[in-house]
């Protein structure tokens, strides 16, 4: 039977089809795809919500691109995901926020703001499989799975630095911590910026390697594209519900 959340789902389906593209080939998930289904999924829900005079679906959308960003702002902090992949999953939440998937019960199924959660599971279930291959294909080669350290001098514009690299009274330091700084006067990275160093400061950086100022290695982030989990995230959640609810019915025999 059709429901008016079935077009947001398709939305969401066909949305991170280009999501995964995107990233698997330019490690990008652009913004002019994001913000503007971000805006959708909230006036879709502030339309359905005055619709059925209904105030929890009027501000759904809403409220699940807030729990989805809080979600996603965490795990960006965590070094996990890159700032696509937060804009993303917020996007997801505003479209998704109260998804149930067809003949679905409970608990596969939730009639709350926080499908995005549902989401999140069934990526992380998804991805266990293929992260554990490619972690155990890092250590073999000796690389660290999220982080690595390369040439300052081989650096590329948009790599992403997992470090500070700052001058203070005329020395070079270097500040590895996302909580509070120690006060620097000029920052030559920026860890939070998405879209990883500019040119200049690429250059900046290779002077200062020139002139022995700055030993030749830096700290970068490893991107590991997320969309493809997110994907099918949505995917199963869409179709089938949530798996970790089954996990738990499965283990406890219930």
């Amino acid at each position: 039977m059709f429901e008016p959340e079935h077009i947001p789902a398709a939305i969401a389906l066909g949305a991170t089809c280009i999501a995964v593209y995107t990233d698997m080939r330019w490690r990008i998930i652009p913004n002019r795809l994001n913000y503007p289904l971000i805006g959708l999924g909230i006036l879709f829900y502030l339309l359905l919500g005055i619709y059925r005079a209904d105030p929890l679906v009027l501000t759904s959308g809403a409220i699940g691109a807030a729990i989805a960003f809080g979600i996603g702002y965490a795990m960006w902090l965590t070094g996990g995901w890159a700032g696509g992949d937060v804009k993303l999953f917020t996007a997801l939440g505003a479209l998704l926020p109260m998804f149930s998937p067809p003949h679905a019960s409970a608990p596969y199924s939730s009639s709350y703001p926080l499908f995005p959660l549902t989401i999140l599971f069934n990526s992380i279930v998804a991805a266990i499989p293929v992260l554990l291959v490619y972690v155990a294909i890092c250590r073999v080669r000796g690389r660290g799975a999220l982080y690595e350290r390369v040439k300052i001098t081989e650096l590329k514009e948009g790599m992403i630095p997992a470090e500070t690299i700052y001058e203070k009274d005329g020395k070079i330091g270097r500040w590895a911590s996302r909580f509070g700084r120690p006060g620097w006067d000029r920052a030559y990275t920026n860890p939070s910026r998405a879209a990883g160093l500019t040119r200049y400061q690429v250059g900046v950086l290779k002077r200062l390697v020139r002139k022995r100022r700055l030993k030749n290695d830096i700290k970068i982030k490893r991107g590991v594209p997320f969309a493809p989990a997110l994907g099918a995230g949505v995917l199963i959640a869409v179709l089938y519900g949530d798996l970790y609810w089954k996990f738990v019915l499965v283990v406890t025999g219930a």
